[in-house]
């Protein structure tokens, strides 16, 4: 675990912004992405469920 130097304010500023940033990448985008991915995934299946497959 990373510890925060006390001593130097604008140290504990950029580490709390480098875990706000991993936190961003590595856990909020690719969890947005499945489910909104997943979302419209489940729209198109429901769509054509009820409408029949689009004809070309």
């Amino acid at each position: 675990m990373i510890k925060l130097n006390t001593k130097n304010p604008q140290t504990n500023i950029k580490l709390q912004e480098l875990k706000a940033l991993a936190f961003i990448i590595f856990l909020l985008f690719p969890i947005l992405s499945i489910s909104s991915i997943g979302t419209y995934g489940l729209i198109i299946w429901m769509i054509q469920m009820f409408n029949g497959v689009a004809s070309h």
